[in-house]
């Protein structure tokens, strides 16, 4: 049996919020291949670290989506079972054996590359990283049409928002008590809302479009698309709840700012913060501003049965655009590129 080599720490991206690899030590693991499922929501691999005629020693690397695996040039094909190959990741403090990989070494010598910033560990016979089209500067105004484009976040989901929110004594009791492995309904391939669809989107493209004088906001993001409503009326009173919740927008100056009600998704999940209660009542904000030529988003909300006062992020996300990227389909099923 190979042993487990511990080495730096590792800043993880994991998506849907799980929060079990942020900042986890690296470990480097060697086995034999003996389950590939590589589909969405992620990509997994278990391979059998044990020793020739010993007990099984069976370890689950995870990789990302399989469609921003696609875009980097990673596909199913790669890895076949029965391959011995070294993994190298950071490795869940929450469960056994479970590692988010960043980088495979094949049997032949070549390396696959699994994150979007990573490097070669093993080989200069590489694939994967970030062979994405080189951003492009925007340099029309966002009113005049600039937004109107596919855009790709820079690095993925952040997990940079301070750990202690300002929460009511109930819905911290609530949040301390989740449980991301157990409680998250994602996890089961629940279509998620509000604002879980913007601050979990990870490495997935967004795309604005006109719908007369409505606004569409397409995502990969298991694919849902939001219609922002121009001109509305405020007070959507009869405007019956829903997970997306209803969205009005406006142009204030050079940004187009969105402001959503009638939010049913019970969770106001912002990285690393995840599964702090969300009532019917919440209020957000999103400011969509063309800067330096990409995208900023910034977020406020406000939850006067949670919060004890508004949280608020900026330059939460930073989008660039990347011509040339299409949407994908980003389901609990295998990758398909669709124009």
């Amino acid at each position: 049996m190979v042993a487990l080599q511990l080495l730096a720490p590792l800043v993880a991206h994991a998506h849907h919020g799980r929060g079990e690899f942020f900042n986890q030590p690296v470990g480097e693991i060697e086995g034999v291949v003996v389950d590939i499922r590589w589909r969405n929501p992620h990509v997994t691999i278990t391979i059998d670290s044990s020793a020739e005629g010993g007990p099984e020693m069976l370890w689950v690397l995870e990789g990302s989506d399989a469609g921003t695996l696609a875009r980097r040039g990673l596909t199913d094909g790669h890895i076949q079972v029965g391959d011995r190959i070294r993994a190298a990741g950071a490795i869940s403090n929450r469960r056994d054996r479970w590692l988010a990989t960043r980088n495979i070494l094949l049997p032949g010598g070549s390396e696959l590359i699994f994150g979007s910033s990573g490097s070669p560990r093993w080989s200069t016979n590489h694939v994967g990283g970030d062979p994405l089209p080189a951003a492009v500067a925007v340099t029309e105004r966002a009113s005049e049409g600039g937004i109107f484009r596919m855009w790709m976040g820079e690095g993925g989901t952040p997990y940079v928002v301070e750990e202690e929110p300002p929460l009511t004594p109930p819905a911290r009791a609530a949040w301390q008590a989740y449980d991301a492995l157990r409680h998250d309904p994602v996890l089961d391939c629940a279509i998620p809302g509000m604002p879980r669809v913007m601050t979990v989107v990870g490495a997935r493209p967004i795309q604005f479009e006109r719908q007369g004088e409505d606004i569409l906001l397409r995502s990969e993001n298991y694919n849902l698309t939001r219609l922002i409503h121009m001109e509305a009326a405020d007070g959507p009173d009869e405007i019956a709840p829903s997970a997306l919740g209803y969205s009005r927008g406006r142009w204030e100056g050079e940004t187009l700012v969105v402001t959503t009600t009638r939010i049913s998704w019970p969770y106001f999940d912002l990285p690393p913060l995840i599964g702090i209660p969300q009532s019917g009542e919440v209020e957000i904000e999103e400011r969509f501003t063309i800067t330096d030529g990409q995208l900023i988003y910034d977020l406020r909300a406000y939850d006067p049965v949670n919060f004890t006062e508004p949280i608020e992020e900026t330059r939460y996300m930073v989008w660039s655009w990347r011509p040339g990227l299409s949407l994908g389909i980003d389901a609990c099923e295998d990758y398909v590129e669709v124009d």
